[in-house]
């Protein structure tokens, strides 16, 4: 909130910041303060000031440090073109705690947390985070950020996390892991980045009908990882969005230097784009498309050495390729899938209110999946040939209920191209999370 004299200047006119008061603060530290605000004393004219201004207000804001921020401009008439800025802040309270219902891939989390907010005065944060859901049996994360420079916008810490995990829905083991590392957020523009460096023990436990490829990888394995992710959401709705694009771009750079026990570098992409074809009243008819890929490239001469279970790609399911089990495409051994160190899947859907239910949270839709995965990557030309010659195809239709935090689907699925090893699994399907093909 500002208050400015009502005869406003042009934005051209001259105009300078004789002082800065603040004003409300008892726990954030000055130099801090300082840090965000000091650069409105650089503005020469009417327009730079109130942009300026703006940024301070926008940087408080983003440090979801106070509850209230009030800005105020008073013309200074004892010095000829300078106005003074006060500003009236409010704190929030320090401690957080909150529990929240997270979806993923056909698994449901409860999560709930402990934390402080602003603990030095500088913005900086600590947390304490927990979940316990079907898939992910026990997860607890603790980190500590802080904005590098006071800015807003970039973000530093570090983090410790432990989790069990149960992956017996695509292969037959469980496993548990312990990670440390630091991590650095940034947010322009274009999207968020973030770069991570992580140091993990990992320990595997096949299980009673676990495929001799599962049972080699028992025990306990080390990997040191340098991770980058950038992602630009534009999408109006996570879970239905009826307009706007996604795009992720994940890379991880593991055994740098040889450290761990394991060395690669792993590239995924998912894109997505929507687009309303009817709007009006109660009728809606959207057209969503969606696409995945991911290459991975072994970076160690061990010609026989696979890549570990857990960081291998895998595709089908309700979310994927719908018409297939959960990893259900590609080579197995047993009951479990091998995985691919390269695949793409693609989806399009055409998603319509129904008459008479407006006003109910459901919807019907048609669509079509295709994809391919590959389980070794030779050159990236013998990559792209092998994945091109085999796509896995399939097309149906069904009723989705969306919700802010997840949506569900049920679907009558007709698989149209498989492979022999493939588990194609038609008719009656369900699913539930919110990265949908």
């Amino acid at each position: 909130m500002s208050s400015i004299p009502t005869s406003a200047p042009p934005p051209e006119a001259p105009l300078r910041v004789n002082a800065l008061r603040i004003l409300g603060t008892t726990a954030t530290r000055n130099s801090f303060l300082n840090s965000v605000t000091s650069h409105v004393f650089k503005a020469g004219t009417t327009e730079e000031v109130m942009q300026r201004v703006e940024t301070i207000a926008t940087q408080l804001q983003k440090h979801d440090i106070f509850d209230e921020i009030k800005i105020y401009l008073d013309t200074n008439h004892a010095i000829p073109d300078t106005v003074d800025v006060t500003l009236h802040l409010k704190e929030k309270e320090k401690g957080l705690f909150q529990t929240k219902v997270n979806v993923g891939d056909n698994q449901a989390e409860l999560n709930g947390g402990v934390g402080l907010r602003n603990v030095f005065g500088g913005a900086e944060s600590g947390a304490v985070n927990f979940s316990f859901g079907n898939r992910t049996k026990a997860a607890v994360e603790s980190v500590f950020e802080t904005p590098f420079r006071g800015n807003a916008n970039t973000r530093m810490g570090v983090f410790l996390n432990g989790s069990i995990r149960d992956h017996s829905q695509i292969n037959a083991y469980r496993e548990s892991a312990k990670s440390s590392g630091v991590r650095f957020k940034g947010w322009t523009q274009y999207g968020e980045h973030q770069v991570a460096y992580a140091v993990t023990e990992r320990e595997v436990t096949a299980l009673s009908t676990a495929s001799a490829t599962v049972r080699s990888q028992s025990g306990t394995n080390h990997k040191q990882s340098v991770y980058h992710s950038f992602v630009r959401d534009q999408r109006n709705s996570a879970t239905l969005p009826t307009r706007g694009h996604f795009l992720g771009i994940y890379q991880e750079l593991s055994g740098l230097g040889g450290r761990g026990d394991t060395s690669f570098l792993k590239h995924e992409m998912q894109a997505s784009f929507h687009q309303a074809l009817v709007d009006e009243g109660d009728s809606k008819l959207v057209f969503s498309t969606s696409v995945r890929a991911g290459l991975f490239t072994a970076l160690n001469d061990k010609e026989n050495e696979q890549m570990h279970m857990s960081d291998r790609f895998y595709v089908g399911g309700p979310l994927s390729v719908r018409g297939f089990k959960m990893g259900g495409i590609g080579e197995r051994e047993g009951n479990d899938a091998l995985g691919g160190e390269g695949y793409w899947a693609a989806g399009a859907s055409l998603i319509s209110s129904i008459p008479g239910l407006s006003h109910l949270p459901i919807k019907a839709h048609a669509f079509a999946n295709a994809g391919s995965i590959v389980t070794r990557a030779g050159t990236p030309s013998d990559t792209i040939k092998d994945l091109s010659e085999t796509p896995r195809t399939s097309v149906g239709f069904g009723l989705i209920l969306h919700h802010s935090i997840a949506r569900l689907e049920a679907n009558y699925c007709i698989p149209l191209k498989y492979a022999g090893t493939d588990l194609p699994e038609p008719k009656l399907q369900f699913g539930f999370g919110l990265n949908f093909l």
